[in-house]
């Protein structure tokens, strides 16, 4: 296996969606950033990422989210791949990262409570590409599943990589600010540059 590559990084707090990844990867945005981050109304409010090279051959993917959530009612997502993979936050505050792979979703979950309102929290759901996902917050391993899985589908279109909102419907919409996104992939050994 070789080494995760950084795809996507949006730091909302310099005021712009721009990649500075060195892929490209902007985001586009129903809403304006300010000096907190990007603000998400649980409504309406995403990011998208259009579906691009660099975002195929995943295998296995790394993200990264800081966060402040100011509702947990309902599902919320921070960031889907279409047909690849999704990290979201459960109404009771667990962190749930799934993986589409061998089409079929698998799913690893924390336990409630990690993720409460008004406070800042880093969360990461990481999956190798073969064996074994978890999910971490504040840079402590919470959840680990393993299963031999495989890789991981291309982010597809239409709807790409959305970041706060699932991808085809103003449903599942985060509720708070992010400051900061990272997105890494396991290219296939073809594919490292």
């Amino acid at each position: 296996m070789g080494d995760f590559e950084l795809v996507v990084h949006h730091d909302y707090t310099s005021g712009t969606c721009a990649d500075t990844s060195g892929y490209g990867n902007h985001g586009y945005s129903t809403t304006s950033p300010n000096p907190d981050g990007l603000p998400f109304d649980g409504r309406s409010t995403r990011v998208v990422v259009f579906p691009a090279p660099s975002l195929t051959n995943l295998g296995g993917i790394r993200a990264r989210v800081r966060l402040r959530a100011d509702a947990l009612s309902e599902r919320r997502t921070l960031i889907e791949g279409y047909l690849a993979f999704s990290f979201s936050i459960e109404p009771d505050g667990a962190l749930l990262g799934a993986v589409y792979a061998g089409l079929k979703w698998y799913v690893l979950s924390t336990p409630p409570g990690i993720v409460t309102t008004g406070r800042w929290t880093d969360v990461a759901f990481v999956y190798d590409g073969r064996d074994t996902m978890s999910l971490s917050a504040d840079g402590t391993l919470i959840a680990l599943r393993q299963d031999l899985l495989g890789g991981i589908a291309d982010i597809e279109w239409p709807y790409g990589l959305n970041i706060g909102a699932w991808p085809d419907d103003d449903v599942r919409v985060f509720a708070g600010v992010m400051s900061e996104l990272w997105l890494w992939r396991l290219p296939t050994p073809a594919e490292h540059r």
